[in-house]
């Protein structure tokens, strides 16, 4: 399917607005036992994604996976990538709401929050849409760190942007790579680490995220282990900020 240009200094503008929206707390929400919550991730092929959703009890009650295909139509385009992953993402949790009667608390996305170039990762873009609280977790940077932590479980280091805290690099076990936390929505800063690190299990990365991975790559693959629930084609959305 043929996708439209979009002019990165337009997506530049809507970023700078909905980041105004953005609500990131000194003492906001943190889990409390028995909340649900739900991490996401994503595996394209094409113009094709593939959304799943790990969903769990806090802080260790695994309730099910879940997957689900949507076509995107919005271009990848270098650090304005909320715009194209946001949609498919509220889409499955709509579904998760809507069929499965998941409503969840609070929200992990595989990807940024505010340790974002401009504040706005795809957490905060989901977190504004929902109205509901998000942290963001992701195996890489986008911004530039100058050292990292020991290499310690529970280990972590601010990451700044113009010498403002935005996020932390975490480190979730001993002799591993870190993880890159932030909030983006509803959250703090330091309880964004807190959580993470709370989800981390014998891995790198927290385990519902690796959950949410494995699930995204086996529906892109066509084939189901039987860890998680297929749901078929997702409805179709506008980006929820022309919808009203």
């Amino acid at each position: 399917m043929e996708q439209p240009i979009v002019e990165s200094e337009a997506l530049a503008q809507e970023q700078k607005t909905l980041s105004n929206m953005v609500i990131i707390p000194d003492a906001g929400y943190f889990p409390k036992p028995g909340d649900v919550f739900v991490a996401l991730d994503i595996q394209y092929q094409g113009d094709d994604a593939h959304v799943a959703g790990d969903v769990w009890a806090w802080p260790k009650e695994h309730l099910g996976t879940y997957a689900g295909l949507i076509t995107v139509t919005v271009p990848y385009v270098p650090s304005y990538f909320c715009f194209r992953e946001g949609p498919p993402l509220l889409a499955l949790v709509r579904r998760l709401s809507k069929e499965c009667k998941i409503l969840p608390k609070f929200l992990v996305i595989d990807g940024h929050g505010i340790a974002h170039p401009r504040k706005f990762g795809v957490a905060c873009w989901l977190g504004i849409a929902l109205n509901l609280p998000t942290i963001g977790c992701a195996k890489d940077t986008l911004i530039h760190y100058d050292a990292l932590p020991e290499k310690q479980r529970g280990q972590t280091r601010e990451v700044l942007l113009n010498q403002e805290p935005v996020g932390y690099i975490v480190s979730t076990q001993d002799d591993t790579r870190p993880i890159y936390v932030s909030p983006g929505h509803l959250v703090s800063l330091a309880d964004s680490a807190k959580i993470a690190l709370e989800l981390a299990g014998n891995y790198r990365i927290p385990d519902p995220i690796r959950n949410a991975d494995h699930a995204a790559r086996e529906h892109a693959k066509g084939i189901n282990d039987g860890t998680w629930k297929d749901l078929g084609t997702l409805e179709p959305i506008l980006p929820w900020w022309k919808e009203k």
